[in-house]
């Protein structure tokens, strides 16, 4: 009897994350899901290690380096290990997490970047999820998820924001009402000082007009609309455009094709429209 083997589970056998972090030995990535009935702010803070931040559905935005990121369904925001970031997540929004392990992830790249949510990523990412699964499976997943991650150009999702306190007030405006139409004189009025006063202050903050600023946000807050299947026309009227192909020259001119073509780049990755489909089986 001495020698009766105990039924419970030893514990060194159990998987523990070391202090701090989020991935457990052996495994590369561990995600979390967050069903945003309200608006949700995460404070600034910083992961031990990298992050994968990307959006079911609904409207998000990291912040991070004095630069705002608005996140698309076909888009994720690469955070690396100890980057400081600041994250919203607009009511009725979906929003994943998905942490790797530096040490054991082999990536080509430093800062941030965006990364290509493909169908098959995605679904990747999502099936990890899933508790039931051998461990060489869910190793040798987690290695091909790894191995489709792609960094695409940050610049047509990257927004500098401003740093005086004034001047970031307009820019939370904005952001949060990208139709808001108000000339540069009326928020200029609204702050107490001249219009050009407030142009200069947006230059040496942002390398921007206020304008400019504005229809920045206006094509980075379309990414997001598009994406989750509105027609162009629709998303053109709703930024405050009433005719759709001002609208599409605008796009043009920040991110180097119409509307159409700019998906159509996500979608030949993997050959599936991105986003889109993923989104209504959920």
């Amino acid at each position: 009897m001495w020698g009766a083997p105990t039924l419970e589970p030893p514990v060194w056998s159990e998987p523990v994350s070391p202090p701090g972090r989020m991935v457990p030995e052996p495994w590369l990535l561990t995600s979390s899901r967050y069903d945003n009935d309200t608006p949700e702010v995460w404070d600034t803070h910083a992961h031990h290690e990298h992050e994968l931040i990307w959006s079911g559905g609904g409207v998000m935005t990291v912040e991070a380096e004095g630069q705002l990121w608005m996140v698309p369904p076909v888009l994720g925001i690469w955070i690396p290990a100890g980057v400081p970031h600041r994250v919203r997540a607009e009511s009725g929004s979906v929003s994943f997490a998905t942490c790797f392990a530096p040490e054991r992830t082999d990536i080509g790249w430093d800062g941030i970047v965006g990364i290509a949510l493909t169908s098959v990523l995605r679904e990747l990412l999502l099936y990890n999820m899933n508790e039931e699964m051998p461990a060489d499976l869910r190793l040798r997943l987690q290695r091909l998820a790894v191995d489709l991650l792609r960094p695409v150009q940050a610049a047509s999702l990257d927004i500098r924001m401003p740093a005086d306190a004034r001047l970031r007030g307009i820019a939370e405006r904005i952001v949060a009402d990208p139709a808001d139409d108000r000339t540069t004189q009326e928020w200029a009025l609204r702050l107490g000082f001249s219009a050009r006063t407030l142009t200069r202050g947006f230059l040496r903050e942002t390398g921007l007009s206020l304008t400019q600023w504005r229809i920045l946000v206006r094509i980075r807050t379309a990414l997001i609309e598009i994406a989750a299947g509105r027609p162009v026309t629709v998303v053109a009227g709703r930024l405050g455009y009433a005719n759709p192909s001002t609208f599409i020259d605008l796009f043009r001119q920040v991110t180097g094709h119409t509307p159409a073509v700019y998906f159509r780049t996500f979608s030949t990755l993997d050959g599936t429209e991105l986003g889109l489909e993923g989104q209504r089986r959920r």
